[in-house]
């Protein structure tokens, strides 16, 4: 509970000794009702009460962490989607897309700094690729049987 919450509670304290009930007091400081029962039964302590500090829990991606790196290292520009595939496909990660992206968006500028690599740099590795209407085709090689001549 932060300072001044409980300094809310302390407020109403006196309400509370006049008659004023639990969840009323529970509504004015927005906090649950039986915090507010818990800290007016505690008598008048002076100091805060500390705040219990919830242990830290690791990331899914944080056991991957030193492949995704091994391979920004090596492709510094990989795609998160690769990425994420391979992981699922190769280490049987079962994180979701967004906690590699979230991963990457820390993890690039990181290992792009080790590499040397400005981001001035980074900006123009990436470069569309474009050539002028009929100079390239793409073809299907695929068998559709035979043609069948029409009779006339």
């Amino acid at each position: 509970m932060d300072e001044q919450r409980w300094l809310d509670v302390r407020r109403f304290r006196a309400l509370h000794e006049a008659g004023a009930s639990v969840s009323e007091i529970a509504r004015e400081t927005g906090l649950n009702w039986r915090t507010v029962k818990k800290y007016l039964a505690a008598g008048g302590g002076e100091v805060v009460p500390p705040v219990r500090a919830r242990p830290a829990r690791g990331q899914l991606i944080d056991v991957f962490a030193h492949v995704v790196d091994a391979w920004l290292r090596a492709e510094l520009l990989l795609k998160g989607t690769v990425i994420h595939e391979r992981l699922v496909e190769q280490y049987g990660f079962t994180g979701n897309y967004q906690r590699v992206k979230l991963y990457l968006q820390q993890a690039r500028p990181r290992i792009a700094a080790e590499l040397g690599i400005s981001p001035d740099q980074l900006a123009g590795l990436h470069r569309r690729f474009e050539v002028v209407p009929g100079a390239q085709a793409q073809v299907d090689w695929g068998d559709e049987g035979g043609i069948v001549k029409p009779r006339v």
